[in-house]
């Protein structure tokens, strides 16, 4: 079997990728880029990368490294989109952390270059990896609760890190732009990647929050294709019970609703009735892909498919560009206190 030859850009959350990669028998660690060779060092043990392929350098790497399939940019946010391209100009495929780039002009550039150079790219969406929100977004595709008419995703808990040690609590929009995106994928996924139409969003920091420098809440109405109503509430900023990044999820369609907490298991409300209803998941393996991977192993497990297949990988940079485009739209309804036509104002290809 032929496997497909990785080089990560980041050895933080590079690191996820390439022990995927050295856990799965399709793939493999062919090289690492890193500003530190105390990091390069470390990866090279621990990942068995011949030490010729350890780089300081992205375009170094991009070059020396031999029979390259495809490439990780798993760097903070700002150099997404030049090492992206890099990547795809020098024809290889592509594997993204999120959120894809600073802005819309680069996300949709990146889906240009792609296509013109033939390649595949995908987005590091963990919980597109996660096995119930798989099975759960299955059933309510699948019609479990009818058509979907109103949905509701909550999450709260209190999160800090030094902003001097970690980079991320530097981030003005740490949580849209580090924990909201997973939540705007994830609401997505569960609504069979409809498209957003209109989004009205603010962001705030409570007052008890000790980084006043950053947007530790986000609250948003968005409607989204066939006009379905969606309620968003999400704070790393919140004291007392900790509802988890996975959050409180509730659906709610035209023969009954179905919620999910992170800690227990999900269940339906048929309309007329009182008892809730647990979702059968014993046959996961006969309608789900790839059971055996969860998270970051299952998106590079199904990218492999979809480069040896020809086919677009689950997490596809050409659909989840519409997920990005949530992302910024909730920003710019924040900053500008106004309705934003999502489709109108973030127009694609």
């Amino acid at each position: 079997m032929h496997k497909l030859s990785l080089l990560a850009i980041g050895t933080k959350f590079g690191s996820t990728w390439m022990e995927a990669a050295k856990n799965n028998p399709n793939w493999e660690v062919a090289g690492c880029v890193a500003n530190t060779n105390k990091s390069l060092r470390k990866a090279s043990r621990k990942f068995n990368i011949n030490k010729k392929y350890l780089f300081n350098d992205v375009s170094t790497a991009l070059e020396e490294t031999p029979d390259l399939d495809a490439v990780v940019v798993a760097t903070p946010n700002q150099f997404h989109y030049n090492m992206s391209k890099l990547v795809i100009e020098h024809d290889l495929h592509l594997i993204l952390e999120k959120p894809i780039t600073e802005t819309w002009d680069q996300a949709v550039d990146l889906v240009r270059l792609l296509d013109k150079h033939k390649k595949k790219g995908c987005v590091g969406q963990t919980l597109r990896g996660e096995l119930m929100l798989r099975m759960i977004a299955h059933k309510l595709n699948n019609g479990i609760i009818g058509n979907i008419e109103q949905f509701n995703f909550e999450c709260h808990w209190n999160w800090l890190g030094d902003p001097k040690k970690r980079w991320r609590f530097r981030l003005p929009h740490m949580f849209l732009d580090d924990i909201g995106i997973h939540q705007i994928d994830t609401i997505r996924m569960l609504l069979n990647n409809r498209k957003c139409l209109t989004v009205f969003a603010d962001e705030y920091t409570p007052k008890s929050y000790p980084i006043q420098t950053l947007k530790a809440t986000a609250n948003a109405i968005l409607t989204m294709e066939d006009n379905i109503r969606v309620n968003y509430f999400g704070s790393m900023g919140a004291k007392g019970e900790s509802l988890g990044w996975y959050g409180l999820i509730k659906a709610f369609g035209s023969k009954g609703s179905l919620y999910r907490d992170p800690y227990g298991e999900p269940y339906v409300v048929f309309e007329g009735k009182k008892k809730k209803k647990g979702i059968d998941c014993d046959d996961l393996d006969e309608f789900l892909s790839y059971t055996d991977y969860e998270k970051i192993p299952y998106v590079l497990e199904d990218f492999y498919h979809a480069i040896t297949e020809d086919r677009p990988p689950v997490t596809d940079l050409h659909d989840n560009i519409n997920s990005h485009a949530i992302l910024l739209a909730m920003k710019k309804s924040s900053e500008e206190k106004r309705l934003v036509d999502v489709q109108a104002e973030f127009p694609q290809l």
